[in-house]
């Protein structure tokens, strides 16, 4: 595999598995020229001089010399600090920047977020369907900040395809493998590689009609569980592998879920999960199904692993004026909107639980890279530090969530609410949907 680094103002199409877009470089330091100024003791001559003196005494010169040399120690010792200093906070920041792929970073939430990682400075693999895409996104993240770390692996991946996933999978340990640089023992037979520090798993689908993937999986099922599951299981060798500069610290890998996941009660079924026994389609019902899906992953995962080797959570990003909302919300779509209505609707969006996509991906960024959330597995998130259930009227009311059912709205203790809404969030429905996607899979295994 060829790798081919780009200059952020030249986008150079190869036929290559791998290119990365940009690289993020260190800082020199410069010392200037340093011109002193002195007294001679025993003249009123004040000489002038840049480094040394052109007096023509002799122990002046001397004086001078001496003089000089304690200054350029002191100065040099001090710029000397100031440079171990800021190759320590450059060396720290390194040791902070992570490596982190997203899924669906080409548009909506995913493409805010891939943003903003980058403008943190991590290393973002930057997922599309389509490798026109992956190059379009990579192009406009360096071309807002010239020193981003932005990878594409191979030629995009379309998840309504298991046999892409399998493809893009390889192409990312490929990657991974390439280059690495301080990776002990890791990957398959001990091979070096670099390791993935979060995984987020953020494309989807909503309220689609009933449509079928490659493999023949319904496509909310398919796309939204099911690609994301073979992606996770194929992408392990770089979750676990052991990193000497972030070895204290586990992998996360996060999945964008939705609040409709509690409509799961009337529409998960772990029989039927592909709508072909029987079942009624209907899109919400899809869409929530699989978004109970997600769920039930994250907690299988945090529940079969060490907290201190990986953590799973999922969240519900809000309502994100996206793309994503076409099928249900069409005259939510930023480009669908009347300018002269784009206050009012920004004014009602919060109190609607409606959010852009610049707010909609502060939870992705959160789960992704703060140390506090190192601290939770197993959860599911409403806003950043958020969890739901757990979260009081009033701080999903801050949330923009005010449509939320907390423990505290009217009729909801007489009603069990919320729990009531998560009961299918239980072991059997985690280990059966486990056997089942892994059993769905298992031809696309690496």
């Amino acid at each position: 595999m060829s790798t081919t680094t780009t200059s952020s103002r030249h986008f150079h199409d190869h036929s290559i598995s791998s290119i990365i877009v940009g690289r993020r470089t260190n800082k020199k330091t410069k010392l200037g020229s340093l011109r002193l100024k002195y007294s001679s003791p025993s003249s009123s001559t004040t000489t002038s001089c840049d480094g040394f003196g052109n007096d023509s005494n002799a122990s002046t010169r001397r004086e001078i010399l001496i003089k000089t040399s304690a200054v350029l120690s002191l100065v040099l010792s001090q710029g000397m600090s100031e440079a171990r200093a800021n190759d320590d906070d450059e060396e720290q920041k390194n040791e902070r920047k992570k490596v982190i792929l997203i899924t669906g970073a080409n548009s909506g939430i995913g493409k805010t977020c891939a943003v903003e990682l980058a403008r943190l400075g991590h290393t973002v693999i930057l997922h599309a369907r389509t490798k026109e895409k992956q190059e379009k996104i990579g192009r406009e993240i360096v071309a807002k900040q010239e020193d981003a770390d932005v990878v594409l692996c191979g030629n995009g991946c379309d998840l309504n395809d298991l046999r892409e996933v399998r493809e893009y999978s390889e192409r990312v340990l490929e990657y991974l493998s390439s280059s690495s640089s301080s990776v002990e023992e890791g990957g398959a037979n001990g091979s070096r590689m670099k390791k993935i520090d979060a995984l987020i798993l953020n494309a989807g689908i909503m309220a689609a009609p009933l449509e079928y993937t490659q493999q023949g999986h319904e496509s909310h099922f398919g796309i939204n569980h099911l690609a994301h599951y073979l992606l996770y299981e194929n992408l392990k060798p770089a979750l676990f592998v052991r990193d000497n500069d972030k070895a204290g610290e586990p992998a996360r890998v996060i999945s964008v879920s939705s609040l409709l996941c509690v409509l799961a009660d009337f529409s998960f079924d772990a029989n039927d999960l592909d709508f072909r026994l029987g079942r009624k389609y209907g899109k919400w019902e899809a869409y929530a199904q699989s978004k109970a899906c997600n769920v039930l992953m994250m907690d299988d995962l945090a529940e079969r692993n060490d907290k201190s080797k990986l953590v799973a959570n999922s969240f519900h990003p809000g309502i994100v004026t996206t793309d994503l909302v076409r099928y249900s919300f069409p005259n939510l779509i930023a480009s669908k909107r009347d300018p002269e209505k784009e206050k009012w609707i920004r004014e009602q969006a919060h109190k609607l639980g409606l959010r852009d996509a610049d707010e909609g991906c502060k939870t992705h960024v959160w789960l992704a890279t703060s140390d506090e959330a190192l601290k939770k597995t197993g959860e599911f998130f409403v806003d950043p530090g958020l969890i739901y259930p757990g979260a009081t009227h009033k701080e999903l009311v801050s949330a923009g969530d005010w449509f939320l059912v907390s423990g505290e709205e009217p009729f909801a203790k007489e009603l069990n609410f919320p729990n009531r809404l998560f009961d299918w969030r239980n072991e059997s429905n985690r280990v059966k949907l486990r056997e089942i996607s892994k059993d769905m899979v298992s031809d696309f295994l690496l």
